[in-house]
Formats: structure tokens, sequence, C-alpha cells
């Protein structure tokens, strides 16, 4: 009979309990309880993480890690921006001009936001003009090519990004629901490939040469409809289980996470996608949408602050957390 030793060329350790630090792959034989004991992945779960401090819905949300991003602008929020730092939320430098529903790549220290609707303005009142943060303040930089509101926006820095999607608002709904994408080099931004459907409120992750658009309105109904971006060209992948708009999400085109929005009632619902298809996860603790979001992959993701009846302060981590679990023999 196959032994450990045999295949693996070494015994299993002994230990008094278990093993501290818990790493991936790790086999001991807990002396104490008798069993053999290993680290196990668990399905992933939402955790409370500090609030910010002015709850706010249709935001625009940078940064590419759980331990720093922004949140800038939206209804509730109005210019203010917030910065994360791991561990609390510090109020930073005010937008130039009031945004909501506007889109937002890059990092906590070098972020661009543009488009949205801009309070104040008459009715149409979105808008074509960005901003770029430098960790200090903000300041207008060229406009994008076509102006509107609900866009989606990713990018890994402020000098390499993308918007795309959105629509025109016209008192309500939304008139014209665009497929427009446009990439950012950190001087101009340039039109590219559409879209293979036009859509607003969708969810955007990944860099500008790889991004995702998940989900997302194509007119006032929602389409669970995902389209890669491969630097050239858009190319359908598969669908998210259930389709919503204004949702969260996080991640690469290969490992990414998609969560709340509405369909059109509001969701808890949590998407993981591994590159090939979406599989459903641990709900968010309340239903909400129009959230902040950032997040590596499909193992790691803030939802911040959004909407259920009404703003919310609670931010939200989802994390997979090694376990030690005992091995049977089933």
């Amino acid at each position: 009979m196959a032994t450990y030793k045999g295949i693996r060329g070494l015994t299993i350790r002994t230990i008094d309990g278990d093993a501290s630090p818990v790493i991936a792959g790790d086999i001991w034989y807990n002396s104490s309880s008798k069993k053999i004991r290993g680290a196990k992945k668990p399905a992933g779960s939402w955790a409370s993480s500090p609030a910010v401090n002015t709850g706010r819905h249709g935001s625009g949300t940078a940064g590419q890690t759980t331990e720093a991003c922004l949140i800038a602008g939206g209804i509730g929020g109005q210019q203010l921006n917030e910065v994360w730092d791991g561990s609390s939320w510090s109020e930073a430098g005010d937008l130039v001009t009031k945004k909501h529903y506007a889109a937002a790549f890059g990092t906590s220290t070098a972020a661009i936001i543009a488009a949205g609707t801009q309070a104040g303005l008459p009715d149409p009142n979105h808008v074509a003009t960005a901003q770029e943060w430098d960790n200090s303040s903000w300041t207008e930089i060229a406009d994008l090519n076509t102006q509107r509101s609900h866009l989606s926006g990713t990018g890994a820095t402020s000098t390499s990004g993308m918007m795309f999607g959105g629509g025109g608002w016209a008192s309500s709904p939304l008139d014209t629901i665009f497929a427009i994408a446009e990439t950012w080099n950190g001087s101009s931004w340039t039109e590219g490939p559409d879209m293979n459907t036009a859509k607003h409120g969708s969810g955007g992750t990944g860099p500008a040469t790889a991004a995702l658009c998940i989900s997302g309105g194509p007119s006032s109904s929602t389409t669970a409809t995902v389209e890669l971006y491969n630097g050239s060209a858009w190319s359908e992948q598969a669908d998210l289980n259930e389709g919503r708009y204004q949702g969260g999400c996080g991640g690469t085109s290969t490992s990414a996470i998609h969560f709340g929005g509405t369909s059109p009632s509001t969701s808890a619902n949590t998407e993981q996608y591994d590159g090939t298809s979406w599989t459903e996860g641990a709900n968010l603790p309340a239903a909400k949408h129009n959230m902040g979001s950032v997040g590596t992959s499909s193992e790691n993701a803030l939802s911040i602050s959004g909407y259920t009846t009404a703003n919310v302060t609670t931010v939200e981590e989802w994390s997979h957390t090694l376990a030690a679990v005992t091995f049977t023999s089933s």
C-alpha cells in the first residue's frame, strides 16, 4: 500500500496541536487529537470592515487592492473623497466639482474619475469632464469624447485605464445606452472598439488590456452577459447566473467576483468567476446596490457604502481564510 512517505519522500510531522500559521498545502499529525490535520481553503464569506465616514451611492472607486483604495463623489458624497489605508477611512482632498454615477480607476494615490452626472446643471446634466488625483488634490484633465453617466471604469494605474458603456440621462429613464469604450494613456482619451452590447450600470474590473464588463442594463431591463476586452477587441464570456446592474465587482479576467446590484429588486447575491464559469457564493449580509467596490481576485474584495432603502456607511470584506481541518477517509 502506498504511504505518504513513499509518495512525498518525507514523513508527516507531528505537532502537539495545530500548525501556526496555517499554510496552504500543509499537513501534520495532531498528537493531542490523534488525527491527521491539514490546511483547507473554505468557501468565501463576508465580514464587517470599518465604515466610511459618509454614506453614499453612485460614487467612483479606485484601487486594485483591498488594503488601499479611495471612494469619491456619489449621491450623498457630493465632492467628498475618502481614502482607505487598510485600517481606517480618512477624508482627503475634495473633487473639483460634484459628481455622481461617474466611474474611476487607478490607485489610492493616483486615480482618474470621469463623466457621470454633475449636480446643479440643467437636465440633461451628464458630463464628459475628468479629474486626476495625485494623492493631494484633484485636477481637471482632458474630457472624454462622449458625455454620459452610469458608465464603468477599470485600470491598474492613472495612466492606463478605460471607460465603457453608460447612458445619457434625460429626466428618466436613460434615453441612450452606449456600447462605446474609451482608453486613457495618461494624456488623452481614444475611442476603441465598441462592446457587443450597449450597457449601463455594469461592473468593470481588470487592467485596461484584459478588462471585464459584467452584466448591466441594456435598456429598462438587465442582462447577465459578460464581455472581455483583450486590448484590441471585445468577446462574449460566460453569463452571470443572475443578471444585475449597479452591482460591485473586483478581480481579473480569470478570477473575478460580482455582488449586489438590482435585478430590478435589490440583490445580495455574490458570484465568483474562474475564467470559465460563474459560481454562486455566500450572500452579502444585506442586499444593496450602487456601492463602491475593489478587489484583487475572486477571493478578496470590498463592498463599500451603497444604497439599500437609504445610503449606508457599511463596508464588507470578502475573503477566503485558510483553516485547519481533519482529514477523513471519505
